[in-house]
Order: C-alpha cells, then structure tokens, then sequence
C-alpha cells in the first residue's frame, strides 16, 4: 500500500489499492481521516496530541461526524440484509441501501449533514465507514471488530445465529452471536426509502445509556446526560462543559491551555513563509500578509500573556497515562516552543530566531524536499493561510450530535 499526501487534505491525497485486505483498507482510511481536520496539526506535526485530547473528551467520535442518528440508520442497513436469505455482495448491497438513504434524506424536512449529498451513487466515503469506530466504541457493533472484518465474516456470522425464541422482554432479541445490540431501537417500517435525522425518544434515550455506559467520566458522557439542545458555539464557553466533574474539567483545561499556546506556531509559520517569498519572489501582496501575520502574532501574544506558563509535563503526563506514543521531535518541538515563550514573552515569539528555526527545521522533518521552506514551487503555491486557528478537538462535530441527541430527548 502507497499513501502519497501531495497537499494538506485528504481530497489532495491518493491511494493505490491493489492487493489490499479489507483490514489494509480500514487502516489505509484512518491514515487519510488525519487530513480531514485542519489546522497546526497539518503543519507542524502535533496531531498525535491532539487526537489524545480529542479521544480522551469524546471518545469515538470522528471529524467526518455529522448528525447522530447515523449510528441508528446503519444497524438498520445492516439487519435488513440480516433478513435476507441465501448469498449476495454484503458490501454492494450495504452500498446501494447507503445511496437510497442519501436520496431519501435529501428529500427530508431537515438535509443538514447528509454524507455524500453531492455525489450520491459516486460516494467515495460512505457513513458506515465514517462512523463504523462510533459503532464499536459505543457497543452497538458486539463484535467490535472492523467494517472490513463484518463484511468478511457477514454470511458466516448469519449462519451460525441460532432460533432462540424471544424472552418474555418483547425488546430482546437472543442470538447466539450477536450482532448488533439487543436493545438497538427498530427501524422504521419504510426505511431506508423513507428516513429523517430526528431521533425519537425511544432512539434518544437509547443512544444516552450507550454513552453513559461506554463513555463513563467523559466530557462526552457528562454532556450527553447534563447538556442541552443549545450547546456553545466554543468548547471553551460552554457552560455546562465547565462545570463537570474535577477530573473531566482538568482534561478540558489542558486541552484549552495547550490550544491556546500553540496558536502562534502556525501564525509564524505563515509569516516566514511571507517574508521568504517576499525575499525570493517579491510577491505584491506578501507586504500585506506580512502585516497581517505579525498583527495576528500580536493578539495572541496578548492573549498567551494573560495565561500561566504552560507546562508540557503535565501534558506528557496525560499522553503516556493514555497509552499513547510520543515521538521525540514532537515532543522536543513543543518544550522548545515553551521555553522560548516562556523565556522571551510571547511578544518575543515573532523575532526569535531560536524559534524561527525551529519551525522551518520541523517543516523539513517532516516533508523533506516537500516543505514549503525549501521547496520554491510549493512557496509559490502558498495562498497566504496554511493551518492558522486553534485546535477545537472535534467540538463542532460534537456540538452537532449533542443537539440532535437532547432534541430527541425533549431538552
């Protein structure tokens, strides 16, 4: 398997898929899903944190995510080919249903959201392959495996399901092997031709239990029973998020301080990206995003002051608490960044040159001949805005299912 970047997102970012299990592909998918999220990120290699923080607030979410009652829409594209009798393609026929559930959708009294709206049959990232880690995370896939792996295993999963009757709790049904989960609301009788993203109470108060259950002393969880329909536009202003548990206040606050503190990495980046096409090209408007950059480091050197020294330890601390890896470079990049910030103020960050060539040489780490410092094809396609804005650890994507999950609720 190749996976070749050749810009900053995903659409930019093409696979050879010869040869590839259906394992090769669901990981092949979560490499390309790292260019989805834009940001510093991107840049300057700190998505590993990121996605810490991120998993560690809402765990099994995903920036592809869009409206809840997908995790409900493909258990019930699943068990209708359950139903049927004798052999077919799992993966063609789960794929036609997807595409009628677009188009039913589409036509539905609110569309916001629908995944592959445009391209309909030409879909290339259907929503069970977008929300298949929301499956497993959350318990309604029980096998917790792959797509890949469900799709392989789909026949003889069905044949090895045993007859055994219904208790005398109508909303059980017992397999020997089950498949989806066993209080998994049922669909309704015309879907998928028929289908909206409103959940009912019945979906809502299902899909909180799950959440209570599998994600117990998280943001997530404490939101989902503690929230309501109208959550902040910014995780930071979120009222509710702010007065949860200690513990789940402190994995907020770091996540707030250390977006806050890596802010200016990509601010400057940009400015050196000015500057040096400016020297190398004598681009026109490179004065004005000269002005533009140094303005904008300004700001957030007025904001970093008014916060306490940020202190890498403690967020090492949670990475390696959370099982993860810490490569060196990244980790080195960040405790320079922090003590230079540290030593010379944050109104010192935009003339540092300790600092200007740390973030050129972390450019050249990781994209070698690729990176826009030495690479004048590439300086010259810069459009003058690469990976500025703070990190938002999925929170728009959240905000979304949070408001459609207390909508079904009643909040």
């Amino acid at each position: 398997m190749t996976i070749r970047p050749e810009g900053e997102t995903m659409d930019n970012a093409y696979l050879h898929w010869l040869d590839l299990t259906a394992a090769d592909r669901d990981k092949a998918r979560k490499v390309l899903d790292l260019f989805n999220e834009q940001g510093t990120v991107d840049e300057l290699g700190l998505g590993s944190l990121r996605d810490v923080l991120s998993n560690a607030l809402f765990p099994g979410t995903s920036v592809l995510h869009t409206r809840l009652r997908y995790v409900l829409f493909i258990p019930w594209v699943y068990q209708q080919l359950e139903a049927r009798h004798g052999n077919f393609d799992v993966a063609s026929e789960a794929r036609r249903l997807e595409v009628t559930l677009i188009d039913a959708l589409a036509t539905s009294d609110a569309p916001e959201g629908i995944i592959g709206v445009h391209a309909r049959e030409a879909v290339a990232r259907l929503a069970s392959s977008a929300y298949w880690a929301a499956l497993v995370h959350w318990g309604l896939f029980v096998p917790a495996k792959s797509q890949g792996w469900y799709h392989a295993h789909f026949h003889s999963l069905r044949r090895r399901r045993s007859d055994y009757p219904r208790t005398d709790d109508p909303g059980v049904i017992w397999t020997q092997e089950a498949t989806w989960h066993p209080r998994l609301p049922p669909a309704p009788d015309a879907f998928p031709e028929d289908a909206a993203f409103a959940l009912t109470p019945e979906e809502a108060d299902f899909l909180l239990g799950r959440l209570e259950a599998t994600c117990n002393g998280t943001l997530l969880a404490w939101l989902a029973r503690e929230g309501s329909s109208s959550p902040a536009e910014y995780l930071w202003e979120d009222p509710e998020a702010l007065r949860g548990p200690p513990a789940i206040c402190d994995v907020v606050e770091l996540a707030r301080r250390f977006s806050r503190h890596v802010e200016g990495a990509p601010l400057l980046y940009n400015l050196l990206l000015a500057e040096l096409r400016r020297t190398e090209h004598d681009r026109a408007d490179d004065e004005e995003w000269i002005e533009h950059y140094r303005d904008a480091l300004a700001e957030w050197a007025n904001r970093e002051a008014d916060e306490d020294a940020f202190d890498p330890e403690a967020l090492w601390h949670f990475v390696r608490l959370h099982g993860a890896h810490l490569p060196t470079p990244q980790q080195r990049f960040v405790e320079t960044w922090s003590r230079r910030v540290a030593m010379n103020g944050p109104d010192g960050v935009v003339n540092d040159e300790e600092l200007r060539r740390l973030i050129a040489d972390r450019e050249r780490q990781l994209k070698g001949p690729r990176a826009r410092v030495v690479n004048q094809g590439r300086l010259l396609d810069w459009r003058g805005n690469v990976g500025v804005g703070r990190m938002q650890f999925r929170w728009p994507q959240v905000r979304r299912l949070l408001i459609d999950l207390h909508k079904g609720l009643g909040h």
